[in-house]
């Protein structure tokens, strides 16, 4: 595990763990507080289980345009850290505002905002530790092991928020989520953005190279494995504890995936040196179909459901980590804050919102069990696409122009720190 501490100016300039490491221990406790029990606070409102799954669905809506909004807007101005502190700040407002509203279709505006205002975090926070790692030439070894705080500030929040709602009920939700919320502006205002390296030049286009196949491939296998994930995100919670598991049950069975996530981070080094990149990307989506096929069909087995929660360190983890990495052959230099931006916003935020609207409506129209289902042929699908992400690489179609926009971006970086652009 690294240092806490970074190694500051003073160590050759490199990576300053503490500071990423505790925005990601911030993030991720407050995500680790709406994914399992956002859900169940609705119910608790008094929703249905359709109007559950549409405002899921609403917030993340905002997740589709949000990101790269905010992508463009940290390219243009230079900066991610700004941008990170309002999104913090006026996250921390809107969910004050929380208890307060009683309609459904103001909690569907709210719920929008909170999707816009929240959208920004995670693609920039990933941004400026990507941007800083591969400057170091420490993606492979250090992201896992920056990025596993995430991931104990969600099994932190998890554990604690599963006792607590036990304990005093639902109701108790958006005051902890605000609690969290004023942590993670704290920690946003000691961060500062990288000093420049280059002289300010006005950053490449990005959308040129949606029209590149492999990219479309990719992007579409994103897409397929977030719209699966929203069975998990937005029913996970309401399908155990309709089989009759207690909320600490609930916060137990989040936790042991999170807990193979962990490891998953800390060893990932080891994982992408020995297996190429393709046989780990389209992995995670093979089993990603196994774990959503089991959820939905015998999750009356505790024992089973335990073990298969360990899938997530493939389904989240490896997929999260190989699909950065495999994002960084395209969207490099000036163009990290829209790539990153991207990603999110066609993945989580398309792929999370239509998963939601048709979560939903199987949910309600055919059986929560076909709920999963539906989950795992999703993801055989993205396993198709991930492939094909990499077969259409090889093709003429990978000299096409649009191409120049990413491999000219990280050549005129590298050109500008002295060095030489290194071949893929």
């Amino acid at each position: 595990m690294p240092p806490l501490r970074g190694t500051g100016p003073g160590a050759a300039g490199g990576p300053d763990y503490a500071r990423f490491g505790l925005f990601y221990l911030g993030y991720y406790g407050y995500v680790g507080l709406i994914s399992p029990y956002v859900s169940l606070y609705f119910a608790d409102r008094g929703f249905d289980p359709v109007q559950i799954g549409v405002l899921m669905a609403s917030f993340q809506v905002s997740r589709i345009v949000g990101p790269y909004l905010w992508g463009w807007l940290s390219d243009v101005m230079h900066t991610r850290v700004r941008i990170l502190r309002v999104s913090a700040f006026t996250s921390l407002l809107a969910f004050l505002l929380l208890p307060g509203v009683g309609s459904y279709g103001g909690m569907m505006a709210m719920m929008l905002t909170l999707s816009l205002l929240t959208s920004a975090m995670s693609p920039l926070g990933d941004a400026l530790t990507i941007s800083t790692l591969r400057r170091h030439g420490a993606f492979d070894h250090s992201y896992g092991r920056i990025r596993m705080f995430g991931s104990l500030g969600f099994i932190g929040a998890v554990l604690a928020g599963g006792a607590l709602f036990e304990a005093v009920g639902m109701r108790a939700f958006p005051w902890v989520a605000s609690a969290l919320l004023a942590i993670l502006a704290a920690v946003v205002l000691t961060m500062r953005d990288a000093a420049d390296e280059g002289p300010r030049t006005p950053p490449p286009r990005a959308l040129p190279l949606l029209r590149r196949p492999d990219v479309a491939w990719f992007l579409a296998s994103a897409f397929l494995m977030m719209f699966a994930h929203a069975a998990l995100y937005v029913f996970y919670s309401l399908w155990l504890e309709t089989l009759g598991y207690s909320k600490f049950a609930i916060g137990v069975m989040w936790t042991i995936g999170v807990v193979a996530e962990i490891v998953f981070f800390y060893y990932q080094g080891l994982l992408f040196a020995r297996y190429a990149l393709r046989t780990i990307l389209a992995g995670t989506f093979v089993l990603a179909a196994l774990r959503f096929g089991l959820t939905g069909y015998l999750a009356q087995f505790a024992w089973l459901m335990a073990v298969v929660q360990v899938l997530h360190a493939a389904t989240f983890a490896a997929h999260h980590s190989a699909s950065l990495k495999r994002l960084q052959v395209w969207f490099a230099g000036p163009l990290q804050g829209r790539g990153q931006a991207l990603y999110t916003g066609i993945s989580y935020g398309v792929g999370g919102t239509l998963g939601g609207l048709a979560m939903g409506w199987t949910w309600n129209a055919l059986a929560p069990a076909h709920t999963f289902g539906l989950a795992a042929v999703a993801a055989a699908a993205g396993a198709f696409c991930a492939v094909m992400s990499f077969r259409a690489e090889g093709s003429p179609a990978k000299a096409v122009k649009a191409a120049e926009g990413a491999e000219g971006a990280e050549r005129a970086e590298a050109v500008s720190r002295g060095d030489s652009v290194q071949g893929r």
